[in-house]
């Protein structure tokens, strides 16, 4: 048993949260100027934007702390998350969830806690805008809604993040963040073991369907497609839109075999679907490719740039088929993403 208490929905949680794609990011300036905000407007050393993560609650902003993480099994966050009101700890020595806290015993020595749940657009708390002080203290006038003002405009900034890291037409990851989060993926499976492949497709001749058809039917192209792709990615896999018609699948904890089948139904899937245009149609094909994560990949981009080789060839080769890449294929460092 967890010794905090576990929201309601806590894998859907967890997966909006990895939706964000902030954790152990950047810090960003306007969300540090409201984590400034809420310490100076509410008198209080101690300031942050706490985000529960899976075993730990890590710190996005934070304002007279220098640890960027702890244990979710000492966050008062982790309590504060299990409700939608600001949670308020007058005394944190006189709370028998907290008085034996090391933070509570030790530095910071927290007396006063106050936290405000963030709430995401789908409903569920990520974490908490918080304010901490070493004497007991109570909110006092317009301090609570102060704080949860605070908290809107902070999930205000975050869902403006979280939308620009998607392509509005397709809803998948974009090249960027794509890439940030396929550097995050590799490092884990690099720690913590087990394999990673990485699939691409090219949907063969898009130019002439938005040539002789318009943009309003290659749009509806790439929604047929990313929504093909969709069907078949788990909770724990990455899709993005990494070029005009070009789209990436990640893997954790698949093989290249398993990856190469992956593409294979796509490909099939995206060859079965037709797009009818006044009577007309055309048939949709893509080429691919599937790689596998090997030592020689020194970065994401070069594991990347060894599926845009591949790739290559499967278009040379006259376009709708996966090829894979050879186990003891190597590529250099790979192309740094627009």
């Amino acid at each position: 048993m967890a010794d905090y208490p576990i929201p309601a929905h806590e894998d859907e949680r967890q997966s909006v949260l990895d939706d964000f794609h902030v954790l152990d990011g950047p810090s960003d300036e306007d969300l540090d100027r409201l984590t400034r905000l809420a310490s100076q407007m509410l008198g209080l050393p101690i300031a942050l934007i706490s985000l529960v993560d899976r075993d730990r609650q890590w710190f996005l902003s934070r304002v007279g702390l220098e640890a960027r993480e702890t244990g979710r099994d000492v966050a008062f966050c982790a309590h504060a998350i299990c409700g939608n009101e600001v949670m308020v700890v007058g005394d944190a020595t006189r709370d028998e969830r907290f008085r034996d806290n090391p933070l509570v015993q030790g530095d910071p020595h927290i007396r006063f806690y106050a936290g405000a749940p963030l709430h995401s657009r789908e409903g569920h708390n990520l974490g908490t805008l918080c304010v901490i002080g070493s004497q007991p203290r109570q909110l006092t006038g317009n301090e609570r809604q102060l704080l949860e003002d605070l908290a809107a405009l902070v999930m205000q900034r975050l869902e403006g993040l979280r939308s620009s890291w998607r392509c509005p037409l397709t809803g998948l990851l974009n090249r960027r963040p794509f890439f940030d989060a396929g550097e995050k993926e590799k490092a884990r499976t690099e720690l913590q073991g087990g394999s990673l492949s990485l699939v691409l497709l090219d949907l063969d001749a898009f130019a002439t369907v938005n040539e002789h058809f318009g943009r309003s039917c290659g749009d509806r192209v790439l929604r047929r497609v990313a929504g093909l792709i969709a069907d078949e990615c788990r909770s724990t896999d990455l899709s993005g839109r990494v070029a005009t018609d070009e789209f990436a699948l990640l893997l954790p904890d698949t093989d290249l075999e398993q990856a190469s089948a992956i593409a294979e139904r796509i490909r099939r899937s995206i060859a079965a679907s037709v797009i009818g245009i006044e009577r007309l149609s055309t048939p949709l094909t893509a080429s691919g490719a599937a790689v596998q994560l090997n030592p020689g990949d020194q970065t994401f981009a070069g594991l990347f740039g060894r599926a845009e080789a591949t790739l290559h060839q499967a278009l040379l080769q006259g376009g709708n088929r996966i090829i894979t890449a050879p186990a003891e294929e190597r590529c250099g460092p790979g192309r740094v993403p627009n």
